[in-house]
């Protein structure tokens, strides 16, 4: 395990928080929604040893401040990337980029080719519009907090079928994905992640179902690998969008099922591929912090919390709980506290 510096850099108005581990040529990765680069930590070590690597927030998850306004489109991201990039002195750089981060990725590489050296995409897809359309009408709940903590009823709802079906909202035969059941405290590492995104978790998650489409890899100028991981829960889709007619410069790679295997193959060949660019170190910038934390204030119980169940009633357990003990206290504080108690 590499030793990990936690680094806020002023893009803006905004505060972009990075993790920065390794030495050698810079790479970025960019996280899925609604996660945070704290997902990119395991592929991260892998290539430390060869790496300066540089994991970021996406505004608005992590420790990143939010774009001041709704994203009209990834382009939004994009230009934020941009300016970050160059305050680090990126003169070219190496994007890795999985799901959301695929397409921010593949924006950032369309907008400014002449900026990347090698692109690398994971969980990449492909959707036809009345599709997507219909995906979007329906994979997106309302996940503001409520008095009464009846949304994480939904939130729940969603944790369980997003490990079942793709989508998610569609849970009928046809969408089940043939796989056993995951752990509760997956579920529940889910549900967490989703809560720590707060209600406008789906800002950069829609902006990139809406950016998934074929053409903009087909105009995509740097060479670009796109890794085929059979574990991926849009399998279906990444093969959808290789069946497509793409440029000699743009290459596949099947990736195992495992995921630890997983996660070394990828590096294995993203080292070997980026050694054959000409990369760019990282400028010593920004203000070091300690201890991650993206809590604005603490709170504990005295007891642990409820235990996770399988209907996740744990939630609305842990909620009442912290409600009782502060009775002027506001659903976001409420929230902030459960995802305190359950971290």
């Amino acid at each position: 395990m590499y030793l990990v510096h936690h680094k806020f850099i002023s893009v803006g108005k905004l505060q972009i928080h990075t993790k920065i581990l390794g030495q050698g040529p810079a790479i970025v990765l960019f996280h899925p929604s609604p996660h945070s680069s704290s997902m990119m930590l395991p592929l991260a070590n892998e290539l430390a040893s060869k790496h300066t690597v540089i994991c970021v927030d996406t505004p608005g998850y992590g420790l990143s401040d939010a774009l001041d306004n709704p994203p009209k489109s990834i382009e939004d991201y994009t230009e934020v990337f941009h300016e970050l990039f160059t305050i680090l002195k990126l003169e070219k750089v190496t994007l890795y980029g999985s799901a959301t981060g695929a397409q921010i990725a593949i924006r950032y590489a369309l907008n400014y080719p002449e900026k990347v050296c090698h692109l690398f995409l994971d969980n990449a897809a492909h959707f036809e519009d009345d599709f997507r359309n219909e995906i979007l009408k329906h994979y997106f709940p309302d996940l503001k907090p409520t008095n009464s903590g009846s949304h994480l009823t939904v939130l729940w709802d969603m944790a369980h079928k997003i490990t079942q079906y793709f989508p998610w909202c569609f849970n009928t035969s046809e969408y089940k994905l043939n796989r056993p059941p995951l752990p509760l405290n997956i579920i529940q590492y889910i549900a967490i992640e989703f809560l720590k995104a707060g209600e406008h978790y789906h800002y950069a998650y829609k902006a990139a179902f809406m950016h998934e489409n074929v053409r903009h890899v087909q105009q995509l100028k740097p060479n670009t690998t796109i890794f085929r991981w059979e574990g991926s829960i849009i399998l279906e889709y990444i093969d959808v969008l290789l069946s497509f007619d793409l440029p000699d410069h743009i290459q596949s790679v099947s990736i195992s099922e495992d995921t630890i295997k997983r996660k070394q193959e990828m590096a294995a060949f993203i080292c070997t591929k980026a050694s054959e660019s000409v990369v760019y170190g990282v400028a010593d910038i920004g203000s070091e912090i300690g201890e991650e934390n993206n809590l604005k204030f603490q709170f504990k119980l005295s007891k642990t919390p409820p235990i996770i169940a399988e209907d996740g009633s744990h939630l609305l357990k842990a909620w009442s709980a912290i409600k009782k003990q502060n009775t002027d206290i506001t659903p976001e504080e409420i929230q902030v506290h459960l995802i305190d108690w359950y971290s």
